[in-house]
């Protein structure tokens, strides 16, 4: 398993995170996801089974969640491999 973390591009309220995460949870190999609001981003446990980042970025779409996609590097650098980057 591994984690792809969605950072979110717009401020979204409680009920809408809700919507995002259960839009996420229903696709096959989804298998948790959290909300953190400072800064807004999505928290996503995926198997090797899961859909592409792009597809799960659609499906963040639909539901109103616009995603930055600029993926930033680690602050130090390096990479402990625990977030899946």
């Amino acid at each position: 398993m591994k984690t792809e973390i969605f950072t979110i591009a717009i401020p979204i309220n409680a009920e809408t995170a809700e919507r995002a995460g259960a839009s996420l949870k229903a696709i096959p190999g989804v298998h948790e996801v959290s909300f953190l609001d400072a800064p807004a981003r999505l928290y996503a446990r995926i198997d090797d089974n899961a859909p592409t980042r792009a597809e799960l970025v659609a499906a963040l779409n639909t539901v109103g969640v616009l995603i930055d996609e600029e993926r930033r590097p680690h602050a130090s650098g390096s990479c402990c491999g625990g977030c899946g980057s």
